[in-house]
């Protein structure tokens, strides 16, 4: 089984051991996934199944396939393949189908289409339907538009009505494309059998139909409708049918009309993906002479905002500098909008053509502020082209052929390529160097296509010609005795007096107190009471001051008391209430009156704590680091370095600094309960610090002492995944140790839900950054996606917000990336559903992209 790899996810959900649920739980989770388009997690899933032990060749073959169909449809054809040519899935009824699939997402379109042409010889054979439709797109791409339109006519028969009149509309689609109105016509499908989801598409080929039929009124009136009713047509087709309403305009001879109502349609979609269409119609529709004060020229300047760099004057003019000046080789931060761009573009076209000096410098001026701005526009390369032609327009051959010959080497567009190589060779040819302008029409020859290559190669020959040559052309107590009152009473308080822990002992003593108020150690008692009451997690202050206070109003009785046991419980009541001016003064009160005393070293550590909570870090430190090297208490002296390497790394200076790293090491090295702390904050500090290397080394170490069960392994491994991940920018190997950890936490943090969505949002953030090792010019967005959405994949709500939401709109963010819109809506609302602090936020979020996509669904 060496085909399929190991996913690190596989550590949050293994299937082996688990039995059938778990098996049965993937599977469902499988079919989920591909119900959702989350192709990654689908994957996943069925990965996770064919795992299980024990599975019977039947359902071996099913997952095969379902995994199959996940690697196809999330873009993976080459594992498609190489699994389905494995024996237990390649004999599935479904196995051919996909690999066809497989094979045309390879773009191995003859030999996909050759498998699909076997699918629809058989009327039995699995999914023939998809078959024959997929067969006609890639004899599209072939060029075989006729092959395409007979692939189509071989489903209709025997298909249903609803089906076939969807098969039909596909036809008129080519028709159309092809130019073929009356075929077009004669293919469109009655009205009653195309389905209510087909009926927008239909009224936009009608529209279109009409058009070509030559009845621009009847067809402007269908384009209207489809603009006025945009419910279930794709974004796609209601920005054509703005585009077929301006051209029905401007059949009916209203260019200017045409052109003002495109540019309504993109005021009010700055985005549209046909922004390059809509302009060039505009463009088109611009007069060879326009006015000066054209009002399409004036709509397009209310959209160019001012420049972002200095006046473009000052940078470069294609005149008066080298190629180099007008083709910058870096790239400016830019908030330009595509609309931005084409507007620049189509406005700098319309200048230039009004013909003054003025327009045409204004023109050169637009182009540059496009290359400079925005140079990685594919406008920017076709204004290089523009510009050179303008050049040579006005004589300047020289500056002229040192942009096309910067475009040639730089564009993208080998179409663009070819035309700047043809533009150049007819300039040369025309300045009398028949030998240049031969080599460059060889060279637009081979970059355009026909028929233009066609005429790049007659001029070539006619150069030849007139030259004299010939021709050739080339890509995570005892009873026994009386009752003595006196004796059961001492005998009764010392019982009390030596009950632990002290909150057993507190009701044993007001037991005592209410039977013997009078007792000669009653005051002995109440004090004791005060000191059980302050004892413990839960200090219960109002009983301690009922004792204290009763103390204080029979002072004589108390006289016998300790008194520096007294000065420190009226300090911890102090402390407790959280008088703190009163406690350190009452604590350095002590430390002065009582300095060999053990509660002087109690006070001075709740002087040094009010001190380091007041935010005098100095004077902490200097209490503390003092208590520390004289305190006989181990625990204690290991908690008074630890608060000086606090007091100290939060002192400011650089000194200040060094010297809490060395009180954290001799906290560390204490024998005491603060050890782990201790280590740990040392490791936050030194990342803290930015001396990365040296807290990954620390606490790489130590993390190699502690037990794998140990619950420290989780805290540590955390705080060494942030120090290597900081480390990634300039080192990637670290960034792949960071996931290491983070995979290797995630079985501590199993049971944990909380932690494991943390633990899962950091594995996604690394993921993200890392290249992937098959790919690596792409990172590792698919399991970066996985981690993310594996935290969404519940059925209860989180134990925790932060992190569970950070997880679903990292997953989110990705299928925006790769416009996967209908997936995104399904997963904005799935972390809207779960109804946490950000669920209205996911909520707008599919809002928005329903909107801005076109995308319409019954709520």
């Amino acid at each position: 089984m060496k085909f399929w790899p190991l996913f690190p996810l596989l550590l949050l959900s293994p299937v082996r051991g688990q039995g059938a649920d778990a098996f049965a739980d993937h599977e469902r989770k499988g079919e989920a996934a591909l119900a959702d388009g989350l192709w990654e997690m689908a994957e996943l899933h069925f990965r996770n199944c064919l795992a299980a032990p024990g599975l019977t060749p039947g359902v071996k073959s099913r997952i095969g396939i379902r995994l199959a169909e996940s690697l196809v449809r999330e873009g993976n054809p080459s594992a498609a393949l190489e699994l389905l040519e494995q024996s237990f899935v390649e004999k599935n009824a479904e196995a051919l189908f996909w690999k066809a699939q497989a094979l045309a997402g390879q773009k191995r379109f003859a030999e996909a289409a050759d498998l699909f042409s076997h699918l629809l010889e058989n009327p039995a054979a699995a999914h023939r339907t998809e078959a024959g439709l997929t067969l006609a797109s890639l004899r599209l791409a072939l060029d075989q538009p006729e092959a395409a339109l007979g692939s189509l006519a071989g489903l209709i028969p025997g298909a249903d009505e609803k089906t076939a009149a969807r098969i039909r509309l596909y036809q008129v689609e080519i028709l159309l494309d092809l130019g073929r109105a009356a075929p077009a016509r004669a293919a469109m499908p009655e009205t009653a059998d195309i389905t209510a989801e087909d009926q927008p598409l239909a009224s936009f080929l009608n529209a279109q139909l009409l058009l070509k039929e030559d009845h621009p009124a009847e067809a402007e009136a269908a384009f209207r409708e489809l603009l006025n009713h945009a419910d279930g047509q794709t974004l796609a087709h209601y920005h054509a049918a703005a585009i077929g309403l301006a051209d029905a305009v401007a059949a009916g001879g209203k260019a200017e009309d045409a052109a003002k109502s495109l540019l309504a349609f993109i005021q009010d979609h700055p985005g549209s993906p046909l922004l390059d269409t809509m302009f060039g119609r505009i463009l088109q529709w611009l007069p060879e002479k326009p006015a000066t004060t054209d009002p399409v020229l004036e709509r397009l300047a209310l959209w160019i905002t001012p420049p972002l760099l200095p006046p473009i004057s000052s940078i470069a003019t294609p005149a008066s500098g080298s190629a180099v000046a007008a083709w910058p080789t870096y790239e400016t931060p830019s908030s330009l909008t595509d609309r931005l761009v084409f507007s620049i573009y189509a406005r700098a076209i319309g200048l230039h053509r009004i013909g003054t000096t003025e327009t045409k410098a204004e023109a050169h001026l637009l182009f540059n502020r496009l290359r400079i701005e925005h140079p990685g526009h594919f406008l920017a390369t076709r204004s290089l082209y523009q510009s050179a032609r303008w050049l040579l327009d006005e004589g300047d051959s020289e500056q002229a052929f040192s942009l096309l010959n910067t475009l040639r080497q730089t564009a993208d567009s080998t179409e663009l390529k070819g035309e700047a190589a043809f533009l150049e060779a007819r300039a040369a040819y025309r300045k009398g160097d028949p030998k240049l302008a031969i080599q460059l029409f060889e060279e637009a020859a081979r970059s355009l296509g026909a028929p233009e290559a066609r005429t790049a190669r007659l001029q070539a020959a006619i150069a030849r010609l007139h030259s004299g040559e010939g021709g050739k052309v080339h890509l995570i107590q005892n009873q026994n005795t009386a009752p003595d009152q006196e004796l059961d009473a001492d005998l009764e308080l010392e019982r009390a007096l030596s009950t632990t822990p002290p909150a057993a002992a507190a009701p044993l003593l007001e037991e005592f107190l209410k039977r013997f108020p009078d007792h000669p150690r009653a005051a002995e008692a109440r004090l004791a009471v005060a000191e059980a009451a302050l004892s413990g997690t839960a200090p219960d202050v109002a009983l301690a001051k009922i004792h204290l206070d009763a103390l204080e109003a029979s002072s004589e009785k108390s006289a016998a008391l300790p008194p520096p046991r007294l000065a420190l419980m009226r300090m911890r009541m102090a402390d407790l209430t959280h008088d703190s001016a009163a406690a350190m003064a009452q604590a350095q009160a002590i430390m002065d009156t009582y300095p060999g005393d053990p509660v002087a070293a109690e006070a001075a550590f709740t002087l040094g704590r009010n001190q380091f909570q007041a935010g005098s870090y100095n004077d902490a430190r200097l209490v503390f680091q003092k208590l520390a090297t004289t305190d006989t208490d181990p625990d204690r002296a290991q908690a008074a370095w630890l608060l000086t390497a606090r007091s100290a790394a939060l002192g400011g200076t650089p000194q200040s600094k060094e010297e809490a790293l060395v009180c954290f090491d001799k906290a560390c090295e204490s024998k005491g309960p603060l050890k782990a702390i201790a280590t740990l904050e040392k490791a936050s500090f030194l990342i803290d610090m930015y001396r990365l290397p040296e807290a990954s080394a620390f606490l790489g170490k130590w993390i190699k002492t502690l037990p794998e069960d140990d619950p420290l392994q989780l805290p540590a491994g955390l705080l060494l995944g942030e120090a290597l991940y900081a480390q990634g920018s300039s080192n990637e190997s670290s960034m792949v140790e960071a996931l290491a950890v983070y995979d290797r936490l995630l079985a501590h943090a199993r049971s944990q839900p909380s932690l494991l969505n943390r633990l899962q949002y950091l594995r996604g953030t690394t993921l993200e950054q890392l290249p992937d090792p098959k790919n690596p010019g792409k990172n590792r967005e698919k399991e970066a996606f996985q981690a993310y959405y594996s935290v969404l994949e519940t059925t209860t709500p989180p134990t925790e917000w932060e992190y569970f939401e950070r997880c679903g709109f990292g997953a989110l963010a990705l299928l925006e990336k790769a416009e996967r819109w209908q997936t995104a809506i399904s997963v904005a609302q799935k972390i809207a559903s779960f109804k946490g602090p950000q669920a209205e936020i996911a909520a707008a979020r599919a809002r928005k992209i329903k909107l801005e996509q076109m995308i319409f669904e019954d709520d």
